[in-house]
């Protein structure tokens, strides 16, 4: 069973230290990538949050949103951050000047500005990560199960794409031998005109007939794209993340598709081949979603 890049999951807990909203969503990604909004005092924290994603996930894009309610006995004492005040104070001074600004910069200015102010006490701990923790674990589990119904939908559309590259692919290699051999009548008919009164060696035209079908024979192009086939529905049955791999094989079996036009000569074959390589750019464009 495949899962999709796509998905968003939600969790609470509060406990001791107090109350955590987690929510991440993720979209498609060629790996893995972690994009954190975390208050102040859990940044230190980000890359454990980073391996706990990891440990579940393999690929995508995350968007991890941190909220947090502090238990008063747990908030401690609120102090001024003392660089990132004095930075806003001398911006202010430099766009009064630069400016013309008239007015004064006083502390009402500059206690309007919440994020110089941080608590003593709290900031990420071992007690409160443990809590955090589990709101994590239970958003994630959200984010896994709508991965998982995407997923479902994808692998099922995905299964559908392939029945009918395998319908068109069977008319194919049964086509193949009626048209090979009303290919060989043509060319025949058309040496025996143009070598009309010309002396041939016994055997000659057909020792050229069967190079001729040996160079333009489609029967390896099909089978080896009955291979890509069988390998693409086994990589939908597995666990593990396959959308690599399924996106590799698309690749070849559109090589193998391209070969199989150029050389058959037949036109209910071309059409068919045109058919097949638009279903596989429609395959393409889902399994860029699949992990």
């Amino acid at each position: 069973m495949i899962k999709s890049m796509t998905g968003y999951g939600r969790g609470e807990y509060a406990g001791e230290t107090g109350s955590y909203l987690v929510e991440v969503s993720s979209s498609n990604h060629r790996f893995l990538e972690v994009k954190a909004r975390l208050p102040r005092g859990w940044l230190g924290y980000e890359a454990r949050m980073e391996r706990e994603i990891s440990r579940r996930f393999k690929r995508g894009h995350f968007d991890l949103y941190l909220t947090e309610r502090i238990r008063e006995r747990a908030q401690g004492t609120l102090i001024p951050d003392w660089g990132l005040a004095g930075q806003y104070l001398e911006a202010l001074k430099l766009l009064k000047k630069r400016l013309r600004l008239s007015g004064r910069i006083d502390v009402r200015l500059l206690a309007s500005m919440r994020e110089i102010f941080t608590s003593e006490e709290h900031r990420g701990t071992e007690e409160g990560w443990g809590e955090l923790r589990k709101c994590l674990e239970r958003a994630l589990d959200g984010l896994d199960e709508m991965r998982r119904k995407e997923g479902s939908a994808l692998e099922a559309q995905i299964r559908r794409g392939l029945g009918e590259i395998q319908r068109l692919l069977d008319f194919i290699v049964a086509r193949w031998p009626g048209a090979k051999k009303e290919h060989q009548e043509r060319i025949r008919e058309r040496l025996s005109e143009m070598m009309r009164g010309v002396k041939i060696e016994n055997g000659r035209m057909e020792q050229e007939l069967a190079l001729w079908a040996e160079r333009w024979d489609i029967t390896e192009e099909c089978t080896r794209l009955q291979s890509h086939m069988d390998q693409a529905q086994d990589l939908l049955s597995q666990e593990s993340p396959s959308g690599r791999s399924l996106d590799f094989l698309l690749q070849e079996m559109n090589r193998e598709a391209n070969t199989i036009s150029a050389k058959a000569s037949d036109a209910s074959i071309s059409h068919r081949v045109i058919e097949v390589k638009m279903e596989l750019e429609r395959l393409r464009e889902q399994v860029q979603n699949v992990e």
